[in-house]
């Protein structure tokens, strides 16, 4: 049995607004395999908090207290500022 339910994740990753949609599902889609044990952890924690949260962190207009969640947000910005392969 695996550690994670990848079609309860991706179930998690559809959101109720098309901005979240577009970081969150690309993001599962092309990195989640290759993201550390720890990261993600981070990652399915990220997806319990609510689409105004998450708006929020990924559009700069706050931060999660959660450092490790932070973390997350950032790095998932990142990987989407770089050129897919």
């Amino acid at each position: 049995m695996e550690k994670y339910n990848k079609l309860r994740i991706e179930w998690d990753c559809r959101r109720g607004m098309l901005e979240l949609d577009n970081i969150i599902m690309p993001f599962y889609k092309q990195h989640f395999d290759n993201l550390t044990e720890t990261q993600k952890d981070q990652f399915i924690r990220l997806l319990a908090c609510t689409d105004l949260q998450l708006f929020s962190w990924f559009f700069n207009r706050g931060t999660a207290d959660d450092e490790e969640l932070q973390n997350m947000v950032e790095y998932i910005q990142t990987m989407q500022k770089m050129p897919m392969a």
